[in-house]
């Protein structure tokens, strides 16, 4: 075997850590160091790039795999990514976790056997879930914070107020109002007030 056969051979699987990443449309490409040499810019393989598409390009000195057709590394050779190492540990030893985490501390987290989803966000972040044809949740719900609901809402079953409530605008019931406390309107109070009497004086406060 000459030498020509034995660097094509030799460069067909080619291990290096991704220096650079040029992220431009249509094709965004990146530039591996291969230790003694360094790639042009070529193509990195992703999950889907067809009708479906995702965008999730490698880390800068992500560990990664030049594979180059006929031993030629050029246009035609592309990227392979996602291996663990020393530096870049896997995130869990637990086969029932199906984990996703991100540069900035965010973590989204499936437990098959505990049936349980999260997805926990670093300080100040934000999560936005816009369907304009309506959102369905089937369950009980728990918000651990203040909620605004800009717009009306509708119940069909009870409501039950642990604190205060204010209505800023008018208040209309179809059925009865009880109160086990006195009603006050404009300083007047319901169980307490009186009137004038017929004969001077005041009456009473209601029975």
């Amino acid at each position: 075997m000459n030498a020509d056969a034995n660097r094509r051979l030799e460069n067909i699987v080619r291990f290096g850590t991704v220096k650079t990443i040029n992220p431009s449309k249509p094709i965004p490409r990146v530039i591996v160091n291969l230790g003694d040499i360094e790639t042009p810019e070529i193509r990195c393989l992703n999950i889907r790039s067809g009708d479906d598409a995702t965008w999730d390009m490698p880390s800068i000195n992500e560990e990664c795999v030049v594979i180059s057709p006929c031993g030629d590394i050029g246009p035609t050779s592309f990227v392979l990514y996602g291996f663990y190492n020393d530096d870049h540990p896997a995130p869990s030893d637990d086969l029932n976790k199906k984990i996703r985490m991100f540069a900035d501390g965010c973590v989204i987290a499936y437990d098959v056997s505990a049936h349980h989803l999260s997805a926990v966000l670093p300080s100040g972040g934000t999560a936005v879930l816009t369907a304009d044809g309506g959102v369905t949740v089937n369950g009980d719900t728990t918000i651990n914070g203040n909620l605004q609901v800009n717009g009306s809402t509708a119940m069909t079953g009870n409501n039950t107020v642990g604190g205060s409530q204010l209505v800023q605008g008018s208040s209309h019931s179809s059925g009865t109002f009880s109160s086990d406390g006195d009603v006050t309107a404009s300083g007047i109070s319901l169980t307490g007030h009186t009137h004038p009497g017929d004969s001077g004086g005041t009456t009473g406060g209601p029975q």
